[in-house]
């Protein structure tokens, strides 16, 4: 014989149901991190004064690599031996990095020129032209395209494998600041000066399929942890996180002032910035400030390996690149 719930235990019923529902489909950020603390302790210090001025990086998941800029050349570093392995000269400005590798290659943007460097051979292959102009770079790993965004707002797509080169035929935003490619292709976002908003495009259809508003120029726009893209945002002193699903703010990490540059831990954990007369800080997705130095002075640049072991720091102030582990 079957009971009758009453209407009192049907409802703390459906409430018990409905709050392990939400636990399910919680976000990153309302789940303990995977990965528990940040990397802080300095590791290796590698002067970079017969290289040039380190100005960019970008950890790659190819052999605890790292892809560094100094001036026109490309710096090949090993983040778990702080070696630096070799040096590629461009002899031009190099205007942008690969914001991932795709099959064992880094990729370095120059006004006109893609330079594919071989992570596992550790040599430069041939460039690719891709027109004059080009300012901004960001790679969907799973079909292997590389997005480029140039000075007059027109947009380059990059086939990795074939190195066929397409141009997309109309602007998508006016007085772009800024690239971010969803891993798949499917998607890409970018920062619209003119408009003042981060937009996603559907690369199919190259319609808009959401927007969310910025009040000021975007000064980064890059891959954040899964499911989200990040943004600094001129006069806000927050790291923004931004649904890749619709493009809506979802949440902001908060620092003490505007910062200059910035990166999240893969987790959305903590968020590491570079601020004036702060230096280096790093805060937790609380807000609460768990770390801050001057030691590295005013870094330039600050990425993160994927396993969120390490940090790497670029600091033109002392031309040294710094690596720091948990």
């Amino acid at each position: 014989m079957s009971k009758r719930i009453n209407p009192t235990g049907r409802a703390i019923f459906l409430l018990m149901v409905f709050s392990f529902m939400l636990m399910q489909v919680s976000c990153i950020f309302d789940s303990p991190s995977a990965l528990l603390g940040y990397p802080s302790k300095v590791d290796f210090s590698i002067p970079f004064e017969s290289v040039g001025t380190p100005s960019m990086c970008e950890c790659t998941c190819v052999q605890d690599l790292a892809l560094i800029i100094a001036g026109d050349n490309i710096v090949l570093v090993d983040i778990a031996c702080g070696d630096l392995i070799s040096v590629f000269n461009t002899g031009v400005e190099i205007r942008d990095l690969g914001d991932t590798d795709v099959n064992g290659y880094g990729y370095v943007l120059t006004e006109s020129l893609l330079y594919p460097v071989d992570l596992v051979g550790e040599c430069l292959d041939p460039s690719l032209n891709i027109g004059s102009g080009a300012k901004f770079i960001s790679i969907s790993v799973v079909d292997g395209t590389a997005w480029i965004v140039h000075e007059n707002d027109c947009l380059t797509k990059v086939d990795l494998l074939t190195h066929e080169i397409f141009s997309i035929p109309s602007k998508l935003l006016d007085d772009c600041q800024g690239i971010a490619a969803d891993q798949n292709g499917d998607v890409i976002f970018l920062a619209g000066g003119s408009r003042m908003v981060i937009a996603a495009f559907d690369t199919e259809t190259w319609t808009e399929t959401g927007s969310c508003s910025v009040p000021g120029d975007v000064i980064s726009l890059f891959p954040g942890p899964p499911g989200f893209i990040c943004a600094l945002v001129e006069g806000s002193n927050e790291l923004w996180y931004i649904k890749k699903e619709n493009c809506e703010l979802y949440k902001m990490i908060t620092f003490p002032v505007v910062p200059t540059t910035a990166a999240s831990m893969p987790d959305g954990s903590y968020a590491y910035a570079a601020c004036e007369n702060i230096g280096l800080i790093i805060v937790a997705e609380s807000g609460q400030i768990e770390h801050r130095t001057l030691e590295f002075g005013h870094p330039q640049s600050i990425d993160l390996s994927s396993d969120g072991q390490r940090a790497v720091i670029c600091s033109a102030e002392y031309e040294t690149v710094y690596i720091l582990k948990k």
